[in-house]
């Protein structure tokens, strides 16, 4: 199946779910429920593709590329922009997935200031280079996932030249962030494998 179809929303949800993780846990499911429904009225920068492709892309960065098999973190990677992006709360998402998922989330949602188009690239670039430095190195390793499916999802996005090179430069501080924390704050050795990994994916 091919995520970036717009029939997608019409597709079963196991078909999803194979598409983005091959033996899913029943939670890790139901958050794809959950987050299609979530972001059900919601496309992708290019107008065409149902939003919720780009988070089940994340779920499979962790799953399938990276070989995560947290459900917890599975959870939170596919849920991450819906306190930020509809009316989900943190308490509605600790109800049905837990305080994990929850606090993971939340991390990685943006606040309303920092958030949208009329916000200074240089004042968003400055909030996530102290976000990296701050939250759980959980939430960092979706958020790597995150930004390296956007840079391939780049192609298919209206964005100008001035702001694809904007996004990257974005990303090259975010990393750099990341070693200057690294060098003090090691994570530990399991989720340092499957960050640096990650970091690849990214930088090629």
């Amino acid at each position: 199946m091919d995520l970036n179809r717009n029939a997608f929303h019409a597709a079963p949800v196991q078909t999803v779910v194979g598409v983005a993780i091959k033996e899913p846990d029943a939670r890790v499911v139901d958050a794809i429920r959950f987050a299609a429904e979530a972001h059900r009225r919601q496309s992708r920068k290019d107008g065409r593709t149902p939003y919720i492709v780009h988070p089940v892309a994340v779920l499979r960065r962790l799953s399938s590329d990276l070989g995560v098999e947290d459900a917890d973190l599975l959870c939170a990677a596919v849920l991450h922009d819906v306190i930020e992006d509809s009316t989900v709360t943190r308490e509605e998402l600790e109800l049905r997935f837990g305080v994990r998922v929850a606090g993971w989330v939340q991390e990685l949602t943006v606040p309303p200031g920092l958030h949208g188009p009329a916000v200074p690239d240089e004042k968003k670039t400055e909030a996530l280079v102290r976000d990296v430095g701050r939250m759980s190195w959980e939430a960092v390793l979706v958020k790597l996932c995150d930004r390296w499916d956007n840079l391939r999802d780049m192609a298919n996005a209206p964005w100008g030249p001035k702001k694809r090179e904007n996004y990257r430069s974005q990303t090259r501080e975010i990393l750099r962030a990341l070693d200057r924390r690294w060098a003090s704050d090691a994570p530990p050795p399991a989720l340092a494998s499957v960050l640096t990994r990650a970091r690849v994916g990214l930088e090629t």
